[in-house]
């Protein structure tokens, strides 16, 4: 507080004396200047606590009211006001009563002077502001707790959940957290990987903080999400947690990476076609010369080594023109199609495997879902391909396919979920490289023309899977504008 300060004051006292006395000793207080001004009466001070004063002097006896009816006036008015009290004694009671209604501090009569008093109003108006401060702090927090798009939590520090906001709920629903309930939830629980709880203990026995963790955590409906984690300590026993689901970010970077993978492997199969059609030609019009000049004796002799080379070549030469026609964009008939309708027809398709193995299939259609512009037929073609990967993945009578339909925001997406055995990890990069294939009779070119198909239409394909558990692909279309 600086020097040319002018501090107002209501002073409610019904005693003139007590009221000059006051007057006098503010007067002697030489670097701030005090502008005080009177009330005799609860009725008199009540109209005039609109006013903009700096601090009230409150005596505890006015009349037949006291100062703490005042009190609960000036704080309706004014949450933090700088309230002192003053009294004729001190008796405890008072004083605890007035300090626990909202004064800042209380005075006895007689007993301070001057000094005691500019200190007073000085730490009166100081802890006022500072309490203002506070209040405005924890406003902003509790709009920026509320409103964040990401999941924010507080915890103590044995883990305990004790607040969680709406991001929060909406993600990992309420087996997480319940706020009405009278359950402990603790966030070690939310984490499925024993490293990540290990890390977490290590917090609390260290009294450590932690930015950007990244781990798996176990959302609403039991799928495991990736994402990045911040504990912060807030207080002494309470932390604070920040949850960046990266599963967008993830599933991004997985699209760019497997846009770029194909776009290499269509350079590579085009500048191996050049490099391998040529000599072939070759080989072919040789092996054709050889059995025109060649004796008959020859050739007898030589059995059908000549149909040999022309068969083997004939091989090699449909082998690369599927690696060509797998890796290049397809030429689209692209009309309008209910996504739904394609997913049925494409069941349709393979309906006898399906009633062959016992198959269950479990539709999860959104009713209102878009039409998308795509060419039919060769979606229904990747559809149909990932439909009988699931369907030879699955055991016969147990086995269960969904198929899931829905839109967010501009895209159309579609899921394929199997219970199958799932796919190995060091095999899940490799999904789609051309031959790339874990079937005994398997081309190797099925899920690669399925991500050209679906890539030549501006889509993108992602898998999940799980050992044991099954595979799940992601299939997403821009929806038309």
């Amino acid at each position: 507080m600086n020097s040319s300060e002018r501090i107002r004051i209501l002073y409610v006292d019904d005693d003139p004396d007590d009221f000059f006395l006051v007057s006098t000793l503010l007067k002697r207080i030489t670097d701030t200047t005090y502008e005080l001004e009177s009330a005799t009466s609860l009725e008199e001070a009540i109209p005039k606590l609109d006013k903009n004063y700096d601090v009230f002097l409150v005596d505890y006896r006015l009349g037949k009211d006291t100062g703490l009816e005042l009190i609960h006036e000036i704080k309706n008015i004014r949450k933090h006001a700088p309230v002192i009290m003053l009294t004729g004694m001190s008796t405890g009671d008072i004083d605890r009563e007035a300090l626990t209604i909202g004064a800042s501090d209380y005075l006895v009569k007689g007993d301070f002077d001057a000094q005691i008093l500019d200190r007073t109003l000085r730490y009166a108006i100081r802890d006022a502001h500072l309490m203002e401060s506070l209040d405005s702090a924890a406003v902003k927090f509790r709009s920026i707790f509320e409103l964040a798009s990401d999941p924010f939590l507080l915890m103590d520090d044995e883990g305990e959940i004790i607040e969680a906001n709406p991001a929060f709920l909406r993600k990992f629903g309420t087996n997480a957290f319940d706020p009405d309930s009278h359950k402990s939830f603790f966030f070690k629980n939310l984490l499925p990987d024993e490293s990540s709880r290990q890390e977490l203990e290590d917090i609390f026995f260290k009294n450590q903080e932690i930015y950007d963790m990244e781990s798996l955590m176990t959302v609403e409906n039991g799928h495991s999400i990736n994402s990045l984690i911040s504990i912060v300590k807030q207080d002494v026993s309470i932390y604070q947690v920040l949850i960046k689901d990266l599963s967008a970010i993830k599933a991004k970077e997985e699209e760019e990476l497997n846009l770029k993978k194909f776009s290499s492997t269509g350079r590579i199969a085009r500048l191996l076609a050049h490099e391998v059609k040529n000599p072939l030609t070759t080989i072919l019009l040789s092996a054709d010369q050889l059995h025109m000049e060649l004796p008959e004796a020859v050739l007898e002799e030589s059995g059908d080594l000549i149909d040999v080379i022309r068969r083997n070549c004939d091989r090699i030469n449909h082998l690369v023109t599927q690696l060509l026609d797998s890796t290049r964009f397809s030429e689209l008939d692209a009309k309008i199609h209910s996504i739904n309708s394609l997913l049925d027809e494409a069941l349709e398709h393979v309906k006898d495997r399906i009633d062959f193995k016992g198959i269950t299939i479990q539709k999860q259609y959104q009713a209102d879902i878009c039409d998308i512009e795509v060419d039919g037929e060769k979606v229904k073609i990747a559809l149909v391909n990932l439909i009988v990967n699931a369907i030879e993945a699955m055991a016969e009578r147990t086995g269960k396919l969904m198929l899931r339909t829905s839109a967010k925001g501009n895209q159309c997406r579609i899921e394929i979920k199997d219970n199958g055995e799932g796919i190995p990890k060091e095999n899940l990069e490799r999904l789609f490289e051309p031959f790339f294939t874990s079937k005994a009779t398997g081309s190797g070119l099925g899920l690669t023309n399925t991500q050209n198909i679906i890539l030549s239409h501006g889509g993108a394909i992602r898998v999940k899977s799980e050992i044991g558990k099954g595979t799940s692909f992601l299939i997403t279309f821009n929806i038309p504008g």
